[in-house]
């Protein structure tokens, strides 16, 4: 059975279903098979958050890739 014939095949099966609860569970299904890959985690947020907080309170510095680059070349230190 190809890609399309499957879904076709589901599409009918899906249209002739009544059962609320079964289509909430497959809605279920799709929202996590399916969610963007580049959602956070609620732990990956908080570490996103903190490095921020860092950097706003000046704890941390940061160069652009061009000034990193450029001291490299010159081997010196930041």
């Amino acid at each position: 059975m190809s890609t399309s014939e499957l879904k076709l095949n589901l599409l009918e099966r899906l249209a002739l279903v009544q059962d609320a609860g079964l289509l909430q569970r497959l809605k279920q299904v799709f929202d996590q098979e399916l969610a963007e890959s580049d959602d956070f985690t609620d732990d990956e947020l908080a570490e996103l958050n903190e490095i921020d907080r860092r950097r706003k309170a000046g704890l941390d510095t940061y160069l652009s890739m061009e000034d990193a680059m450029r001291m490299i070349r010159e081997g010196r230190a930041a």
